[in-house]
This record gives structure tokens, C-alpha cells and sequence, in this order.
């Protein structure tokens, strides 16, 4: 079935619970006896993430969407920064110290109190592993007093807030770790509590009656990783408390036919791209660069494999991100003109078809993948066959996703294809500074750097006025566009399938929460 899937595709593009009310500010403990209508006894969510450690830096991803641990502050739909764990925050009028007012009456799930030390603590400890908080100038995180934390940079850093909302910042209890600030308890704040954590797939949690703020009416959420995309089919089908993510093409088709289940989908701020190393032959040459991205048909790939009208990545940042997108041209796949373009920038065709160099050096590289996204390996493959009409050989390679930031570590990597999260802290500018500054990160740019891009994001950090900003924005987008140190592909949409009778499935755009608490049947 899945081979006769793939090719098409390449001939196409070549019961009852007791419900606790709460009040949402003032975090009201009185819970009533009365059974709730509505109310949902378990939800299983069932997605191909594994828990990898308790600790945020690692696996935060989880926690936070599983709303077991809270940060300071939010986001909305619209991707606008709102209070969470902190009620306001305020900065001098540099931007170098920020001071947050914390919620009252918030407890932990042991039943301690959320304090400023408390946050305090925990924010240090992140402070000290690799993480988006190493990015935020931080000089000294230290509690005034019992309930605001005050943060002090070395350098005016105005869009610090944002950098509160990434998952790594988790406020967990100070209970919850070791001597060494490694997290052996997962004690947080959140509307549910964890009851029983089994790495790397399983994870137990029960609604957390003391909840500050509005409670669900979901009595238990469960997680359950599931690498396989038939695997986690099968679970939506036999399994009514399932709530699966990420099918495969095929399994969404047949979502649709099936009168007992309900596909929900919608965009995302991920983008399905592209990394290289720049500093390899062939890698190194802007006119090879252009050429491989000319050379993708993205609307085929959108509309064939994701099922989506809207999916062309025109540019890196996805169109929730208006101020830093640019104008841009759909790409016309062009292949007698790609092939014109690079004979004309000095490369050749051999008897057989590919694409040398002068001296005669084929091109050809590893492309790796992985399956945790069923989509990607699909992809690739059409990839692969987009790019042999241009002369260029590729192996594809499906592994595991470590092995991407292990290969860019060691240089093996020569190519990577993987659906990256720009909305990890809104703005996207964390994740810009974090993987295009400065030679990147991980996930980021492989031996690329651009100094005006640096200077351009060096002067977002401190510039108020609102023009400005937008402006500075485009030009990284634009220098991005232009020099192409990561080619985007498609834009991402996430598709959730769940049973008829589990109501109000909500998606988040930024991929931060599941909105467990919104669920009712």
C-alpha cells in the first residue's frame, strides 16, 4: 500500500467525571460534586515524540503542551505575549532590567507555593544548560521578594519577554531537582499533574485539583510515543480516547472516509526546509544553491503530499510572521533554464547526464531524514528525483532526527530535510539569532555567517520605533532569501485526528500547547 502510495505521488510531481470550578485570576480551590454534562473521563494523546529526560531543555516540548509545567508568560492564537505565571512585567527605560509580578495563590503539584525564589531557582538552573536563555544577555536572575522576579541583562535586550515563553523555561518546583540541577521529580504548576512517567514513550497525569486558574473538565491526559505512522492509525481507529498527530499522507485519506473519526487540521509556524553545509564543494557555490531550490516543485509537493492549496514556502518564515516577510516570486521550476544557468556559471554535463565541475568532480550528497514526520521520507524522495533532472545524484538517508544535529556537531552532514518550529518564542527572532547569527546552532546554518544580518539583528535588540524594526526584520528575511543558507520547501500544516464524540479539538499555531483544558464530548 505505501509503495503504490509513494509512486503515485512521484508520477505526480515527477463517561461521567466531577468538574472542580475554578476562578481564572484569583485561583479558587472550591471544587463541586456535580457530574458535568460534557465532561471527558480520558484523552490519549498519541504523537511520534519520545521523552528523552525530565529535564526542560530536552523535553520541555512535551511537558509544556501536556500543560503539566508553566511559564511565566503566554502567547494567544494571534501570537501575542499575555501573562501566565506572571501577571505583568515591566523594564527600565533601556531594557536591561525587567521585573515580573508572579500570580497569587499558585501552587505546585506538591502543594508548595509558587515563590519568586522558587522561579528564581528554576530559571538559574536553566540558565546553566544549553538553551534559548543563553541567547538573552542574562546577568543575574534574583527574587526581590515574594512575589516578583527581577532579571538583569548586560546589554538593553527589548524583546526579552518573548524568550520567557520558550519551553525551556519552565517553572518547575525547587523540589523537583537534585544537588547537580537535574530534574529526578516533575513537579510544575500545571492544570494536570504527572502520576506515573515511563521514557521513553509513556506518561500518566490526573487534572491537579488546586489549579490556579480555569480547570478542564479532562480527568486524566495520557502521552504515548509512536514512531510508526501505521501504529498510531491503528490507535485512532480502535482506541476512542486517542488524539493522533502527524499521519502519514495516505492515513489522512483515510481519516477522511472513516464516519466514526474527526480530522482536524490547520497551519503552523513550521517550515518544512533545507540545511547544507555551505563550506562543502559544490554547497559553496550561491549558483548551486539556487539551482537545487529552483529545481523543487513546491507546489506539487504542496498540493500532492501535504494536501494543502496554501503550502508553497516562498520564503523561510511562514505568512504568520508578516513583519519579516518579504516580497517574494513563486519559483518556476524551469529545468532547461536551471541546467543553461549553471553550465553558464562554469559547471558541465558528462556523457552520463551529471552535473560536473571543471575538473570533472560529480555532484552528488547524502540527504538525510527521518520518519518521525511521515511526510519527510516522502519528500525527500521527490527530492531526489526533482534534482536528478538537473544532473545532481542524491542518496537519502532515513534515520533518526538526532542524527542532524549530531552530523552538523561532527561535519558528516552534508544535507538535511526537517520541519522546523519558528514560533518557539513567537517572534521569531530567538530562533533567527539562535540559528542564523554567527554560524548557527544545530539547526541552524552550517558554516554561513553574514555580517549584516549580524549587525541587522544586533540593532533588533535594542530598537524601540516601530518602522524600524519592520525594516531591520526584512532585511534578514531578504539576505536569508537572497543567499539561501537554508532552502525552504513547504510550509507545514498539522493534522490531528481524534474519535466523533471528543469535541472542541483546538490546534496552536505555535505549537505550544495541546489545549487539553478546551476538550468536551
Amino acid at each position: 500500500m505505501k509503495k503504490v502510495f509513494l509512486a503515485l505521488i512521484l508520477a505526480a510531481v515527477v463517561g461521567g467525571v466531577y468538574y472542580a470550578s475554578s476562578s481564572s485570576s484569583t485561583g479558587e480551590k472550591m471544587a463541586t460534586k456535580a457530574p458535568v454534562e460534557n465532561a471527558l473521563s480520558t484523552v490519549t494523546v498519541v504523537a511520534p515524540w519520545e521523552m528523552t529526560s525530565l529535564n526542560p531543555n530536552q523535553t520541555g516540548v512535551i511537558f509544556q503542551r501536556m500543560n503539566i509545567a508553566e511559564t511565566l508568560v503566554e502567547a494567544n492564537l494571534q501570537g501575542e505575549l499575555v501573562p501566565n505565571l506572571a501577571t505583568s512585567w515591566e523594564s527600565n527605560a533601556e531594557g536591561s532590567i525587567w521585573r515580573f509580578t508572579l500570580q497569587s495563590g499558585v501552587i505546585f503539584h506538591n502543594h508548595q507555593p509558587l515563590t519568586a525564589a522558587a522561579v528564581a531557582n528554576s530559571l538559574n538552573i536553566a540558565l546553566a544548560k544549553p538553551g534559548i536563555l543563553q541567547k538573552a544577555f542574562i546577568k543575574q536572575i534574583r527574587a526581590i521578594n515574594d512575589s516578583q522576579v527581577e532579571i538583569e541583562l548586560t546589554k538593553p535586550f527589548i524583546p526579552f519577554p518573548s524568550f520567557l515563553t520558550h519551553y525551556t523555561t519552565l517553572i518547575l518546583a525547587p523540589e523537583a531537582y537534585n544537588q547537580q540541577g537535574e530534574v529526578t521529580s516533575l513537579i510544575g504548576t500545571g492544570r494536570f499533574k504527572a502520576t506515573k512517567i515511563e521514557a521513553p514513550q509513556k506518561l500518566e497525569t490526573v487534572r491537579f485539583e488546586d489549579y490556579w486558574g480555569t480547570k478542564p473538565q479532562l480527568m486524566h491526559a495520557n502521552y504515548l510515543s509512536s514512531g510508526r505512522s501505521e501504529s498510531r492509525m491503528l490507535m485512532a481507529q480502535s482506541d476512542p480516547t486517542a488524539l493522533v498527530f502527524n499521519l502519514d499522507p495516505a492515513s489522512i485519506e483515510r481519516v477522511k472516509t472513516d464516519p466514526n473519526l474527526t480530522l482536524t487540521s490547520g497551519a503552523i509556524a513550521r517550515t518544512i526546509q533545507l540545511k547544507m553545509d555551505v563550506a562543502k564543494p559544490f554547497f559553496k557555490d550561491l549558483a548551486i544553491r539556487k539551482a537545487l531550490s529552483q529545481a523543487i516543485n513546491r507546489r506539487a509537493i504542496a498540493e500532492s503530499v501535504l494536501k494543502i492549496d496554501s503550502g508553497i514556502a516562498d520564503q523561510i518564515l511562514p505568512k504568520a510572521f508578516a513583519e519579516w516577510r518579504i516580497d517574494a516570486l513563486e519559483q518556476m521550476n524551469d529545468i532547461a533554464k536551471i541546467k543553461a544557468d549553471l553550465t553558464a556559471s562554469g559547471y558541465q554535463y558528462n556523457a552520463e547526464g551529471h552535473l560536473v565541475d571543471q575538473q570533472g568532480n560529480p555532484f552528488s550528497f547524502t540527504l538525510r531524514t527521518y520518519s518521525d514526520r511521515p511526510e519527510l521520507p516522502i519528500i525527500a524522495t521527490i527530492l531526489q528525483a526533482q534534482w536528478k533532472q538537473i544532473g545532481i545524484d542524491v542518496n537519502v538517508s532515513i534515520g533518526n532526527f538526532s542524527e542532524i544535529p549530531a552530523g552538523h556537531q561532527d561535519g558528516s552532514l552534508e544535507m538535511a530535510l526537517y520541519a522546523y518550529n519558528y514560533g518557539k518564542t513567537l517572534d521569531p527572532f530567538g530562533v533567527i539569532v539562535q540559528d542564523y547569527a554567527k554560524n548557527g546552532s544545530d539547526w541552524g546554518v552550517m558554516n554561513w555567517q553574514n555580517s549584516i544580518l549580524d549587525n541587522a539583528l544586533v540593532q533588533l535588540e535594542t530598537e524601540q520605533d516601530a518602522q524600524k524594526v519592520k525594516q531591520l526584520k526584512q532585511t534578514v528575511s531578504r539576505i536569508i532569501y537572497d543567499e539561501l543558507p537554508i532552502i525552504p520547501v513547504v510550509y507545514y500544516q498539522q493534522n490531528v485526528v481524534s474519535h466523533k464524540h471528543i469535541k472542541n479539538v483546538t490546534l496552536d499555531p505555535f505549537e505550544r500547547r495541546f489545549f487539553l483544558e478546551k476538550l468536551t464530548q
